[in-house]
């Protein structure tokens, strides 16, 4: 079991003997990239960080729409037409049948309807006075689904640290590998030209020369693939970190970050609270809240409302009496009750839905804590497994150098055959192979095992 991530961190420092020759120069001048500084460069200038903040934007602009029932409604309105509607002139005291007129009497018509021209202008605003707290719900539901966000963001920049390390040690392993074939092929090289030297004056056979020079061959294919995978592998981590894909890269695999080391699992009722605080957890236990908070919002629809309104404005009949504001002004205050008494139980139906979503995150909830307790155990089972795969790969690695040395003394001395130099050679490239993996999953598992314990690698303000 791994007492320490030093240890851990330091055995990737290795790597730098076999990749640094190979990595691609940067600019002049430029700072080789470290671990810690890609993870603060990817949690600034990558799109996922950015989609982040425009999600903490978005969440922003929410809450002040929460806010907008807090204040009065102004708007302004102006109207130009022709309309008639009737009159009961029995309102103003004349009554059917009325004459007028002396000789020429006329009878008066007890509803007249003239049609005329109708100008107005001015402004109207709506104020919000009593709402029996459906103001102070919609801002508390949504502060608490800002905090759920927040959350969520919180753990969204701890999985993105893990991108940023997945593909920084991507690029430093797929470099580093390049750089084994290109080892071994320079090896291969130096056989072939030894056997073909020894041939042309006449010791060996012409069948070993041949041996040899397929197998030289048949690892240009591979150094070819590997060359493009260290081309991908960079332009992936230029990708995540923000760059242009076509940015030089010179990776710093000397330094490392700190990470604490985890030598067991809390007991169970930790473990729990461990689980508890993970942000993910906390994201979705606010968002029940939050969904339940809706529902009550809805439902209180069916309370009353009070409000103002008041208006100001002209009323006129003719267009050069619109100036005549003294004379033609129009004004309305007043207060008025909204009370929904039935609406065919749409409102309640409505909240029923959200309050059963509500339940079932609830259950998800549940779900995902126990899915996150074997993802806890499991992260620190590979922890443990790693630090015994790297002691292996390295052990290998180390019996495979010294037997192909060995191998490859006694066939320039004339006492091995080139079928076990290549056989070694073969081995010493897997086993060379086999360390890189080993390194990489050792920083991986150690970085893992925190992720699912809730932390990140490094201390940064979710945005």
């Amino acid at each position: 079991m791994p007492s320490s991530f030093h240890p851990i961190l330091k055995s990737a420092a290795a790597i730098t003997a076999i990749a640094g020759a190979f990595l691609l120069p940067a600019a002049a001048g430029a700072e080789p990239l470290t671990l810690e500084a890609a993870l603060r460069e990817g949690l600034t200038k990558s799109e996922e960080v950015l989609i982040l903040k425009e999600k903490e934007n978005r969440f922003e602009a929410l809450r002040s729409q929460a806010w907008a029932g807090a204040f009065p409604r102004v708007s302004a309105y102006a109207n130009a037409g022709r309309g008639a509607s009737p009159f009961d002139l029995s309102s103003l005291g004349f009554s059917g049948g009325d004459t007028t007129g002396g000789k020429t009497a006329q009878a008066t018509p007890s509803v007249i309807n003239v049609a005329q021209n109708r100008f107005s202008y001015g402004l109207q605003a709506e104020q919000s006075i009593f709402s029996f707290g459906r103001l102070g719900q919609a801002i508390r539901t949504a502060n608490i689904q800002d905090q759920a966000d927040r959350s969520s963001r919180r753990r969204s920049v701890q999985q993105l640290q893990l991108q940023v390390l997945d593909a920084y040690y991507g690029a430093v392993t797929s470099q580093a590998r390049l750089g084994t074939l290109e080892s071994a092929v320079k090896r291969q090289r130096e056989t072939v030209n030894f056997l073909e030297s020894n041939f042309k004056m006449g010791a060996g056979q012409r069948s070993i020369v041949l041996l040899a020079i397929t197998s030289l061959k048949s690892l240009e294919p591979q150094r070819i693939r590997a060359e493009r995978d260290a081309e991908a592998a960079r332009m992936s981590l230029n990708r995540v970190l923000g760059r242009p894909l076509e940015a030089p890269l010179d990776l710093d695999t000397a330094s490392h970050i700190a990470m604490d080391p985890v030598k067991s699992l809390p007991d169970s009722q930790a473990l729990q609270a461990l689980i508890s605080e993970r942000a993910d957890i906390q994201s979705m236990e606010l968002q029940q809240k939050s969904l339940e908070g809706q529902a009550k919002y809805i439902k209180m629809q069916y309370l009353p409302s009070v409000g103002a309104q008041g208006k100001v404005g002209v009323l006129a009949f003719k267009l050069n009496q619109l100036g005549e504001i003294d004379d033609n002004r129009e004004w309305s205050v007043g207060v008025g009750l909204n009370w929904t008494l039935f609406d065919g139980f749409g409102l309640r139906s409505q909240a029923r839905q959200i309050q059963s979503d509500a339940r079932s995150l609830g259950l998800t909830t549940r779900q995902t804590r126990k899915m996150v307790q074997i993802e806890i155990e499991s992260a620190f089972r590979e922890y443990q497994a790693a630090d015994t795969a790297l002691s292996a790969a390295e052990q290998a690695v180390a019996a495979a150098k010294e037997a192909q040395a060995l191998l490859s003394q006694d066939f320039r001395a004339g006492k091995g055959q080139l079928t076990d130099l290549l056989t070694a050679e073969q081995s010493l490239r897997e086993a060379e192979f086999g360390v890189l993996g080993a390194r990489y999953q050792h920083v991986r598992s150690a970085a893992a095992m925190r992720l699912a314990m809730g932390k990140g690698l490094i201390n940064e303000e979710v945005p």
